[in-house]
């Protein structure tokens, strides 16, 4: 080869790497609100979503025309992902001051759009344009279309999709999509491409067929057109009238945005049906368009969960707010939080998420849903606090007026009340008690009860103002546990009416004589599998004329029986493991036993709970006299009448615990490390001094589309 062929070479190469480095655009989006200060400005609140190939931060807009007045800004990472190309949505907060309310425009320009798309890379050009005119119809100023897409959506070759682009307005304008002119530096490219179809006015982009794979741009301009003839009035410049959309491009739009992002067709696809290899959302996934009520300084919480036969779920990738965070359960729901503030109040905010699943080497992206997120005012002020194995809450009575302290329980239990006085109203209860129900993400520990209203069964009224109150504490996972604790679990009471107060004591024994006991000190009880474990439930003193039945047990990773991943032992008296042995009928105690199985090598370390029911001796009209049912069979009432004795109690959960497999070197290679969790809950106390503990409460109202708002969080 030349030299001057070697340079050429060279030189193509440099060109080539410098246009794929220049290439990492991959779309925006703005909107905007305001609102007039004292002194006559106005502030405007602006907006703007951009994804690169990388998480780079920058705010390169620039005054296009009119007075753009001062900014000040915030910007930060909102999501991202490996797939389809590798790319990183940030958002920007841009507050601006201006001295009047003169329409005025933002522009933004650079090269270029991501290199593999079928038009080879190319300029890429943003802008809005801002007008804060007073409308006749509202009394406000004007507020733009709210809108925003994944950077990047994904479908297969052979598989048709449509994609409904959100197209809300805060003032219930008519809102409109188009491609960009390049004349008015709407868009870089500006390509219309085969194969895709827009409807202007429903703003859905639809894909039929492509001959060629890749990646396309979509330059679109959003907007929005009154439903009315209305008057924009400004402080420095005549009024403007403004009219419906009528099939001509003359009349002007009352705001105008940008919506820009890539889609990328894939290879085909074995099936286009959802649920396949395409992931297909399932509940609690709220729908497409769907509004969803926030409240300030609470903590919102919208739960995504999605299935597919052939392919595995992997992500959900989102593009919501700045501050939005995403977390994954163990049930493989995916979690999207987000906080709105008190200058967030009364505004409009999209969220849009898409699962993907992977199939061998191949990556299968699921339609992309969208929601709007309005914020309210703040709601209940309210104390949630998180103790070793106990949640306290404290709720003000001038924010829940209404409602009468004396009309609230725990979790529809009729037996965990809360009280009130004249200022609060409050409760305590334990962690694994009152139908507390415990999840899981990767991070953290929730154990959740809800606080409801339920009528006095002597009132003839219903009242309207019902109300769901979730309590949550949140425990961190990760956090390293070096004080000491007591593991071993105690004693538990309960006070039934007719039979009085009971102590019982869940104990391990050392063998079937059940004579020496496993010392509290040796907790957690280490077995190897196929070992069998001596279990007895016993009363601390001697209760006359009672028995015992062992009702159900269960084996959880923590001490709490709600949790969603349970090994069962024993369900309504019957054994289900088939090497449970009971050596006791009908007795004050039951002794029981059952060999080490792997379950327990699956996690750090696990809990036996059982549920329990104390009956009168010889009565055979008791629970404890049908012994092991299927389930259908009707469990004699315990409900007292006047005047007549109580036969037997109602079911009470005793847990005991902490056990592990003993380690070697062969069991420690077995187990998976996504299942060897770093626990810092154990035997129900948390070592609050250590962990990162988080008190918070949900306010809900029954039977809305509202999503979990949480009220208040306490550190601990």
């Amino acid at each position: 080869m030349s030299i001057m062929c070697a340079s050429a070479l060279l030189l193509s190469l440099l060109l080539l790497a410098s246009t794929a480095t220049a290439s990492h655009f991959y779309g925006g989006s703005m909107s905007f609100s305001s609102r007039k200060n004292p002194d006559g400005s106005y502030k405007v609140d602006i907006r703007f979503k951009e994804a690169y190939h990388s998480c780079n931060l920058y705010d390169n807009w620039y005054c296009g025309s009119g007075n753009c007045g001062s900014k000040s800004y915030v910007m930060g990472k909102v999501d991202s992902s490996s797939n389809g190309g590798s790319w990183c949505q940030t958002e920007g907060v841009m507050k601006r001051t201006v001295l009047n309310n003169s329409p005025f425009q933002l522009r933004q320009s650079s090269c270029c759009w991501i290199f593999n798309t079928v038009t080879t890379g190319g300029n890429w050009g943003l802008l809005t344009n801002i007008d804060l005119g007073v409308r006749s119809d509202t009394s406000q100023p004007n507020r733009s279309p709210v809108a925003t897409t994944l950077p990047i959506v994904r479908v297969p070759q052979n598989c048709p999709r449509n994609y409904n682009l959100l197209s809300c307005d805060p003032d219930h304008d008519q809102v409109r999509c188009r491609y960009g002119v390049f004349s008015a530096n709407e868009c870089g490219m500006c390509s219309q491409h085969a194969g895709f179809s827009l409807n202007q006015s429903t703003c859905t982009l639809s894909y039929g067929n492509s001959t060629t794979r890749g990646v396309y741009a979509f330059e679109f301009v959003m907007e929005d057109y009154p439903n009315q003839n209305i008057t924009l009035n400004y402080t420095a410049m005549a009024a403007a009238v403004r009219t419906p959309f009528f099939n001509a491009s003359s009349n002007p739009p009352l705001s105008k945005i940008p919506l820009q992002f890539a889609l990328e067709v894939e290879a085909p696809a074995p099936s286009c049906i959802e649920g396949e290899y395409l992931p297909r959302f399932i509940h609690p996934t709220p729908h497409h368009g769907e509004h969803l009520q926030a409240r300030v300084n609470q903590e919102l919480e919208i739960r995504v969960k999605a299935t597919a036969t052939y392919s595995s779920i992997t992500d959900v990738v989102f593009s919501g707010p700045l501050n939005s965070t995403k977390e994954t359960t163990t049930t493989g729901e995916y979690v999207i939080n987000w906080t709105p503030t008190s200058e967030n109040f009364g505004q409009h905010f999209p969220i849009c998420f898409a699962a993907e699943g992977q199939y061998g080497s191949r990556n299968y992206q699921s339609e992309m849903r969208c929601v709007i997120v309005v914020v309210e005012a703040e709601g209940p002020r309210a104390h949630v606090t998180c103790s070793r194995d106990t949640m306290s809450v404290s709720i003000e009575r001038a924010t829940i007026a209404g409602i009468h302290g004396d009309h609230l329980r725990l979790n529809n239990n009729a037996s965990c009340l809360v009280y009130s006085n004249s200022t609060h109203v409050f409760t305590t209860f334990s962690l694994n008690g009152c139908g507390t129900q415990i999840e899981e993400t990767e991070e953290h520990l929730l154990f959740k009860n809800t606080i409801v209203t339920f009528d006095n069964p002597n009132l003839i009224i219903t009242r309207k103002n019902e109300i769901e109150i979730e309590v949550m504490c949140k425990y961190q996972k990760k956090s390293s546990v070096t004080t000491m604790f007591d593991a071993h679990r105690p004693a538990v009471n309960f006070t039934e009416r007719g039979f009085g107060s009971f102590s019982y004591q869940f104990e391990f024994y050392q063998s079937i004589n059940f004579i020496n006991m496993r010392s509290p000190n040796t907790y957690p009880l280490d077995y190897d599998v196929g070992q069998t474990i001596y279990m007895e439930i016993a009363p601390v003193n001697v209760v006359q004329n009672t028995e015992v039945f062992l009702e159900s047990c269960v084996a959880t990773p923590y001490d709490n029986p709600n949790y969603p991943i349970s090994y069962p032992i024993i369900t309504n008296g019957c054994a289900v493991d088939e090497t449970v042995n009971i050596y006791t009928s009908h007795d004050p105690s039951v002794k029981f036993s059952m060999e080490a199985f792997k379950f327990i090598g699956q996690y750090d370390q696990v809990f036996i709970s059982c549920s329990i029911i104390i009956c009168q001796a010889n009565n055979p009209n008791t629970r404890c006299a049908q012994g092991c049912t299927n389930g259908t069979v009707v469990a004699p009432s315990s409900h007292v009448h006047k005047r007549e004795a109580a036969i037997q109690t109602g079911s009470h959960f005793i847990s005991q615990g902490p056990l592990r497999l003993k380690r070697s070197a062969s069991l420690t290679e077995a187990i998976s490390p996504s299942l060897n969790l770093n626990l810092v809950f154990v035997a129900g106390c948390v070592v609050a001094v250590v962990a990162m503990v988080c008190g918070m409460m949900v306010y809900k109202s029954r039977g809305s589309k509202i999503n979990y708002k949480l009220v208040k969080s306490d550190e601990i």
